[in-house]
């Protein structure tokens, strides 16, 4: 789950009239007529699967093969559930995000990340990632909670105290193949801090299911699983077991990284291309903004034979902007088996206002589903042939 903060320190600059910048309906979101506009290759459609909710950042499906996509929300801190294409009035979960005011007018932080456990069949163990505004500052936490007939309970905080700015925070949870759970933080605006792995900040962490330190992590009693990231988005692994994950530059310089166990990847000393041996160089540079968000490795069979093991690599884009995006604001589909890896445009936003993608999930059918921050709406692209 991604979007870009980079531009939060110019909120003076924005002309938005606050009503609606709470992610509903009115007036950013009007009734799509057929069809949306999201430009896709031949033989494939885009429609509108959900809309109505507030703020929606990551979404997901249970690996139980059910039809029920779980969508947070960033700050009311719910978690909804959209089964059968109908939004649920009851939320799943909801966590304290003490965030008001629309984003990103207000900043970045609340709900993020979300992630079922490997034996999800066996326990129903939902985990999230949050950010929540305290008196004492702003802090980021794992959580889990055990799914009873679409209900959280017996909420669990695995981990906290993860320091937080405005943006640049904890994001998002993912299992791998080790059946561990990784989690991708920002420098919260703390640059020194980065290459202390001691610290939580500019990493990906590595912590067992419980939450506690693997005795195998690189670096003795710490989480630290790689490190030197600024602001560090989704988490993905392929089918190999191999983990990427995408960081967001100041105003050039987004990154594309293959994560390597106790790998430096050189922020604050190095951004984009480097070749400074003690540094992990990026599999791609982006040398404008187009904000590296959400990721998916597709897998399923109702797309050709082609787009199977395919990186769908989600571009945010500004974050003050609206229309289209000459090379942002859409979904690329990116071949790793290649070298450099190549990017092709699947998914082109053609929206005339606001909208921005922001992640991307397969569903049990097949389908690629992606949701807008902006316009409070989840979409879904077929193929039909």
């Amino acid at each position: 789950m991604t979007y870009s903060g980079r531009f939060l320190f110019a909120v003076f600059l924005l002309t938005f009239a606050a009503t609606g910048c709470d992610g509903t309906e009115d007036p950013f979101t009007p009734t799509l007529a057929p069809p949306v506009p999201i430009t896709v290759p031949d033989g494939f459609t885009a429609e509108v699967f959900a809309s109505g909710l507030d703020l929606p950042t990551s979404i997901a499906f249970p690996p139980d093969g059910s039809d029920r996509l779980f969508v947070n929300e960033l700050q009311s801190g719910k978690v909804r559930i959209v089964q059968g294409g109908v939004l649920l009035d009851e939320p799943f979960a909801e966590v304290a995000t003490n965030t008001t005011g629309g984003f990103p007018v207000t900043g970045e932080n609340g709900l993020l990340g979300i992630a079922f456990d490997p034996q999800y069949s066996v326990n129903r163990y939902v985990y999230v990632t949050y950010a929540t505004r305290t008196d004492s500052g702003t802090f980021g936490t794992v959580a889990r909670f055990t799914d009873v007939n679409n209900r959280g309970e017996d909420f669990t905080v695995l981990l906290e105290g993860v320091p937080s700015g405005p943006g640049h925070q904890i994001e998002s949870p993912a299992f791998g193949p080790d059946g561990n759970l990784y989690v991708s933080t920002g420098d919260a605006f703390m640059e020194d801090e980065v290459q202390n792995t001691d610290s939580f900040l500019g990493k990906i962490l590595r912590m067992n299911p419980d939450g506690s330190i693997p005795g195998d992590n690189p670096f003795p009693n710490s989480y630290t699983y790689a490190y030197g990231f600024r602001n560090c988005f989704d988490l993905v692994f392929d089918g190999a077991g191999e983990l990427f994950s995408a960081d967001n530059g100041t105003d050039r310089d987004d990154e594309l990284n293959r994560i390597v166990a106790g790998g430096n990847y050189g922020w604050p000393m190095e951004l984009g291309e480097t070749s400074a041996p003690e540094f992990v160089a990026p599999l791609h540079v982006w040398s404008q903004i187009v904000s590296p968000g959400g990721m998916a490795f597709y897998q399923g069979t109702q797309f050709p034979a082609a787009f199977r093991g395919k990186l769908f690599l989600v571009l945010f884009g500004d974050t003050f902007s609206e229309g289209p995006s000459d090379r942002a604001k859409r979904v690329q589909m990116v071949d790793l088996d290649t070298t450099p890896p190549t990017f092709e445009d699947f998914a082109v936003y053609d929206f005339p206002g606001v909208g921005n993608p922001l992640d991307v999930t397969e569903g049990p059918d097949g389908s690629l589903f992606l949701s807008d921050i902006f316009q409070g709406r989840i979409f879904k692209i077929s193929y039909t042939g």
